[in-house]
């Protein structure tokens, strides 16, 4: 096999950069944990396996959403209690635990339609502030707006439960993935973007590529970003079934971006693994007090504007924000970087979402192969979870068909 690969290195969204910050910190632009975190995870092994001594102190469980380390703070200046936090988040666990809504029998609607009653009875206030800031650090989750979402799947969905558990690797997830290239010796060849993919009805698949190199193969595993399907970078000759192509068309694809800080010093509490700021433009930070960094996350519309914004435009708001939160610290930016996998070529955007009236079919329409069965599917879009190692199962599941495959023949 030979596994065409259009970036310089491998990994896709899972990048860690290594070179930005001070001290050699290492930092993930894209993908950040290893969520579900246990022995049914195909990455579980990998992780146990190619870990150093060091990686076993510094790799750590990752907590989200705990109150003893989530974090509120109000722009306005004003203290903000844990009873005030709790409450905040009490009413976003209510709004996102609605009865069963009969118009989705009928027709699927979005998750603000479902939510906004309950959230328009909110009074003003800092509670409220609180609430919309948890609010958008949803639509970071989703990777697209509330106005978006399919409520139906969202809240009735037959998704599977995960297990909560999400590793955090101290030298990056992207280091992990270099060193399963590096451990397994994969055939990759690089900066080799794919094009045009030819099917006849032959026994061999004819693929393209920008530096005009022609490729013949028996089978083809396709990995590319559903982004990058939606705006066909890839031309198929004959095109796509109109069942698959519709599946591609339908699905929703999101935007979440990442805008990183790397400071002089820890100004916020240390205990934080995260934080949300009432009033702010950018109101969710993940926390990484030994390296000095905040992480604010944004996504959905926010993300695409943020992405056409000027770099100097995007800090400076949020820096005013911190100086209005924490008056009484001097503490300065040492380094930054934002992401910007909206407009990455090879990505055109993050990960996939439910869009109205999809569903797990939706998923399973993506993954069947077609195409005189010469073309197989895989990616975080041919399997709800979203998640890398989501992704990573869709190949070895994929690779086991085209196995089953050859051995017959």
């Amino acid at each position: 096999m030979t596994i065409l690969e259009a970036r310089n290195r491998v990994g896709g969204r899972v990048y860690t950069d290594t070179h930005t910050f001070n001290n050699g910190v290492s930092v993930d632009i894209g993908a950040e944990w290893i969520h579900a975190y246990g022995v049914e995870n195909p990455l579980y092994s990998l992780h146990q396996q190619l870990q150093t001594n060091e990686d076993k102190q510094d790799d750590h469980y990752f907590h989200f959403d705990e109150p003893e380390m989530t974090g509120c703070y109000d722009t306005t200046g004003s203290i903000v209690s844990r009873q005030t936090c709790a409450k905040a988040q009490y009413i976003i666990d209510k709004l996102f635990s609605p009865k069963y809504n009969e118009t989705l029998r009928v027709r699927d609607v979005s998750v603000w339609d479902i939510i906004r009653p309950e959230y328009e009875k909110i009074s003003e206030g800092q509670i409220k502030r609180l609430v919309d800031a948890m609010l958008i650090g949803i639509e970071e989750y989703e990777a697209t707006d509330l106005d978006r979402l399919s409520a139906r799947q969202t809240f009735f969905g037959d998704d599977e439960e995960e297990l909560d558990e999400n590793m955090a690797l101290q030298r990056g997830f992207g280091s992990l993935i270099q060193r399963i290239f590096n451990r397994f010796a994969l055939p990759v060849q690089l900066n080799t973007e794919v094009t045009r993919i030819i099917i006849s009805n032959s026994d061999r698949v004819q693929i393209s590529t920008k530096n005009d190199e022609t490729i013949q193969s028996k089978y083809v595993l396709i990995t590319v970003p559903l982004g990058c399907l939606k705006q066909k970078t890839i031309v198929f000759e004959p095109a796509l079934p109109q069942w698959k192509q519709n599946a591609i068309d339908s699905m929703g694809f999101g935007n979440t971006e990442k805008i990183i800080l790397q400071f002089n010093e820890t100004f916020w509490d240390r205990n934080f693994t995260t934080f949300y700021i009432a009033g702010a433009s950018f109101p969710f930070a993940i926390c990484a007090p030994k390296k000095r960094i905040l992480v604010f996350i944004i996504g959905g519309t926010r993300a695409r504007h943020m992405v056409a914004s000027k770099d100097e435009d995007t800090i400076a708001t949020i820096l005013r924000d911190l100086r209005r939160v924490f008056p009484n610290h001097a503490f300065k930016l040492e380094r930054y970087r934002i992401s910007r996998w909206t407009q990455d070529p090879y990505a055109r955007g993050s990960y996939s979402y439910y869009a109205f009236n999809t569903s797990l079919e939706t998923f399973e329409t993506l993954a069947r192969e077609c195409c005189h069965n010469q073309l197989f599917w895989a990616g975080e879009h041919t399997s709800s979870g979203g998640s890398v190692h989501t992704a990573f199962a869709t190949g070895q599941r994929e690779a086991k068909k085209i196995l089953q495959r050859l051995k017959i023949k």
